[in-house]
This record gives structure tokens, C-alpha cells and sequence, in this order.
């Protein structure tokens, strides 16, 4: 006994001991410092914070030069907030003359404000509301992508209109949510009773842009006052956002071709005399967790200052390839790559996930681009539903759930286009990945051993580096959320019915 009573100071100590490093290991990643090498112009009219829109910048990169986790540790924390469907990303206003910030967000009922952690602060439930827009997929897809400008107004498109939501006392983030101002879509600009808006970003001269479900193109001042517009070949359809470059690049994907459609201050046209164009690229159907036919994802741009510029998709063949396009002019020497649908694709790779003998291979998710390299996730279930509410709940079971991460990397001296690796045990059924270069970590929302998780590998490797539990229930599902860093080193996602936070 009194052997025993010698020890038990020893290990306290050695507890403490233990306790200390990590505390300061956790310190020392928490304030690792924002890495902005490879980071996009800056536009100067949307909010200055860590993940201001969708994709968190007109790029669609979905990376952040801030810091996320490094690890976990006894002190790593989730918190699950319950909310309504259709919660699919989160947009941090700018600071708050008390230094603080919001978080905003728009579920299929209603458009809300939380603080930091996540607990709501106001909230304003959405006009016209029946019980079957609440659980149906065009009102989640309509009000999926979202922005805060640099005066804190958070835009939201749902069907035919957009909102400007603010503060009801300027400056006060505590106070009521307002509706500042209301824009919709003139009914004689719509061909069909089922078009919505799909997409929104915004031009560096301060203007909103939308693209719809059936080819309209919009760009609207943010006082909803001057609107201009351009309409796709009559059959083309959108399922995803849209990018935009600080020259007033605005890059549009149909399920048939690729487009930039040019903003030149006054008109909108796909003129190359212009500046735009089109291209075509190889298509397919929607199935299992897709949203629509053609190309899965929301084009990302790649390349800054002298490097290579890209639009980054993948495509809709039943083996997905991952395909480039030059995004300004196409180099004088380049020589059309056999067997692709234009001269303008600088490169279109297979994407087998690390199986050679793959024939279908499939993703919904917008690829995650920093500097030269891209990540693709693997969102192919392993059981096959007509129905698409029940593929989303199904793909967080192990059986049923996709497996594996593919990076590549373009290499400007060849230009080519090649896989640096492969992970193929990680699954991230349905969300939209992200990657933070301070902590050269590539997040997603995983599934593992019936739990949903943060997922971590290094980008470099692609070996996993964390998987963090966070719930277990089809509440915690991803259900298309985006993954976001946010603030103090958290991770941030949307779920099936609610929205979760990593700290």
C-alpha cells in the first residue's frame, strides 16, 4: 500500500506532465500562422473573413490559406446543433464593430444567424413554406449557395428571386434579421415553370451573379436596381454554381459544354472577340447521389499571377475524368489532345481512384484546388437507388458507402496532368471537401464504424492524419454540406438535420 501511495504522486505528475505537452502542442498548432502563398485575388466587395460564400471565394478552390485541426488531442470538442434540412454551406460575415462575427446560413425553412460556436442567434423563417418544398431537393439546391458582402448583407437565392438579409440595427449583430431588398427574375426571362436559381457569386466590380437550372446567366447590382442577362442554347441544363476571375471571367458548366461567359461592364456575352467561349466536353446521366446530368461539380478556377490558368471539372462519362480547361487563351502551340471535344481542354485524366480496372467512377463534389495541385472524392455507392433521398441517407453505411481520394498534380513544364496519390480506404460519402495549406491538410466529412467523422489526410501523402467521431445518427449525415474552416482552427460542416462544429 505505501509503494502504491509513493506512486500515485509520480503519476499525477506525470499526467500533468502529459497534460502540459499536449496543452502546448495544442497552443502551437492553434495559432500556426495562414499560408497565402497560392491564394486568388482578393475581391474587394465580399466579406473579409475566413470563408465568406460557397467554395469560400470566386474561385470555387473550397481552400484556405487559415488553419484548420492538425490533430486531436483530449481536448479537441464537437458541438451538433439540431436544424432543418437543406443546410448545405455557412458564410462568416466580416468583423462586427465589437470584433465579433456571424455565421449565416440558410436551411430549406429558414435563413438564420449563429455566433461562433454555432448557437443561434436570430433566426427569419422563409415565405411560403409548404411541407413538400421543406424536404425537396429544389428548394436545398435553389438556396445551396450563398454569400456576405463586404457590408456584412448575406445574398440567398431561392427559386426565381434573391434576398438581401441583414442587420435590423446596423452594426448590432444580435439585433432581428431584415430583408433589405428583393430581387426576382422578370417571368418573361424564364422558359420553364421548373427554373430556379442554381448558382451565385460576384463579379470584383461589386456586381451579384446567378446562373439558373435551365441556362439563364444574370448579373444584378447589389441594390437589386440594373440587371443583365445571357441565356444558354435552348435544352442546356445547370445543376451546379458558377466561378468567377477578377477580369470578369464568369465560367458556367451545362450537362453539354463548358462556358465563359464574359462580363465586360455593360453586356454579357460568350464572344471570344470578348473575351468568352465555349467548349464542349464528354457527358452523361445523373445517377446515385448526382444531381443532375453532365458534370458533377461546380467549376474551380486554378492558376494565379504567371502561373497556368485553369477551369477544373470533372465530367460526366461513366468513368469520371478530371478535365482542365485553358482559361484564358489557348497557348499558340497546343496541339489538340486525340479524342477530346475541344482544343481548349488542356488535359481530361481518368479518375479510377487507384483501381486500373474501374469502368464507372463517380463525383457530385466540386474539386478542391490549391496552387497546381486538385482532389477529387469518390461519391460511386456500392448499391445503386432510384430514389435520391434514399442514396444520400444509404452512403454512410459501410457496406453500401464510397471509398477513396484521388490528387493530382499538373506539371507546367510537360503540361500534363498526373496522380501524386491515392487514398483508398478513406470514405466521404457526399460532401464537399476542403484543404488548409497552413496546415497542409485535406478535410472532409467521413464515415467510419457507423459514426460520421472529420476526416484529415496530408496533402502531400495523402495518408490519413485524423478521423475525429462526431455523431451517429442519419441526423449527422453530410448530406452534400460543405466542410469549412472557420475560425480559431475549427471545422465547420452542414448535416441532414443540423450543422456541426470541430474545435
Amino acid at each position: 500500500m505505501k509503494k502504491v501511495l509513493r506512486l500515485f504522486p509520480m503519476m499525477t505528475m506525470l499526467l500533468l506532465f502529459f497534460l502540459t505537452v499536449f496543452s502546448v502542442k495544442v497552443f502551437a498548432w492553434s495559432v500556426i500562422p495562414p499560408n497565402f502563398t497560392d491564394e486568388p485575388p482578393t475581391n474587394p466587395f465580399i466579406a473579409d473573413s475566413p470563408w465568406p460564400m460557397s467554395h469560400r471565394n470566386p474561385y470555387c478552390q473550397a481552400s484556405s490559406p487559415y488553419p484548420g485541426p492538425k490533430s486531436i488531442s483530449l481536448t479537441t470538442t464537437s458541438s451538433f446543433n439540431v436544424g432543418m434540412p437543406g443546410l448545405i454551406t455557412l458564410a462568416i460575415s466580416g468583423k462586427y464593430p465589437d470584433g465579433k462575427r456571424v455565421i449565416w446560413g440558410s436551411s430549406s425553412t429558414a435563413v438564420f444567424k449563429a455566433d461562433e460556436a454555432l448557437h443561434y442567434i436570430k433566426t427569419m423563417n422563409k415565405e411560403n413554406l409548404t411541407i413538400s418544398s421543406v424536404f425537396s431537393t429544389d428548394e436545398m439546391l435553389s438556396g445551396a449557395y450563398t454569400l456576405v458582402d463586404k457590408n456584412n448583407i448575406f445574398y440567398m437565392p431561392r427559386f426565381t428571386k434573391i434576398f438581401a438579409f441583414g442587420d435590423a440595427v446596423a452594426g448590432n449583430r444580435y439585433s432581428d434579421i431584415v430583408i433589405k431588398g428583393k430581387y426576382e427574375i422578370p417571368a418573361n426571362m424564364l422558359v420553364d415553370p421548373a427554373e430556379k436559381i442554381v448558382g451565385l457569386s460576384m463579379t470584383w466590380d461589386g456586381m451579384l451573379v446567378f446562373a439558373t437550372s435551365h441556362g439563364l446567366v444574370g448579373v444584378v447590382s447589389r441594390n437589386f436596381d440594373e440587371a443583365f442577362y445571357y441565356r444558354f442554347p435552348a435544352g442546356e441544363q445547370n445543376s451546379n454554381s458558377i466561378a468567377c476571375d477578377e477580369n470578369g471571367g464568369i465560367y458556367v458548366v451545362t450537362d453539354k459544354n463548358m462556358y465563359r461567359v464574359q462580363w465586360t461592364g455593360s453586356e454579357l456575352t460568350i464572344d471570344p472577340a470578348h473575351g468568352g467561349w465555349s467548349a464542349g466536353y464528354e457527358t452523361g446521366e445523373g445517377s446515385g447521389v448526382r444531381l443532375g446530368a453532365g458534370s458533377g461539380s461546380t467549376p474551380t478556377l486554378m492558376g494565379t499571377g504567371n502561373q497556368d490558368k485553369f477551369v477544373v471539372i470533372t465530367d460526366g462519362q461513366d468513368l469520371m475524368h478530371l478535365v482542365f480547361f485553358w482559361r484564358d487563351e489557348i497557348p499558340a502551340d497546343w496541339q489538340q489532345i486525340p479524342g477530346t471535344e475541344s482544343r481548349r481542354i488542356a488535359a481530361q485524366v481518368p479518375v479510377t481512384f487507384g483501381d486500373p480496372s474501374a469502368t464507372e467512377t463517380l463525383s457530385e463534389q466540386s474539386v478542391c484546388v490549391r496552387g497546381y495541385g486538385t482532389a477529387v472524392v469518390n461519391n460511386q455507392l456500392k448499391a445503386s437507388f432510384n430514389n435520391q433521398a434514399i442514396s444520400v441517407l444509404m452512403s454512410g453505411f459501410a457496406p453500401i458507402a464510397p471509398y477513396g481520394v484521388e490528387k493530382f498534380v499538373w506539371d507546367p513544364q510537360t503540361r500534363t496532368l498526373k496522380t501524386a496519390w491515392v487514398n483508398k480506404s478513406v470514405s466521404m460519402p457526399n460532401g464537399i471537401p476542403s484543404m488548409s495549406q497552413a496546415t497542409n491538410l485535406f478535410y472532409g466529412v467521413g464515415q467510419k464504424w457507423g459514426a460520421w467523422t472529420f476526416e484529415a489526410l496530408n496533402w502531400t501523402t495523402g495518408k490519413s492524419v485524423f478521423s475525429y467521431p462526431y455523431g451517429i445518427t442519419p441526423a449527422n449525415n453530410s448530406a452534400y454540406a460543405a466542410t469549412e474552416i472557420g475560425l480559431d482552427g475549427s471545422l465547420y460542416t452542414g448535416t441532414l438535420m443540423g450543422m456541426v462544429r470541430m474545435k
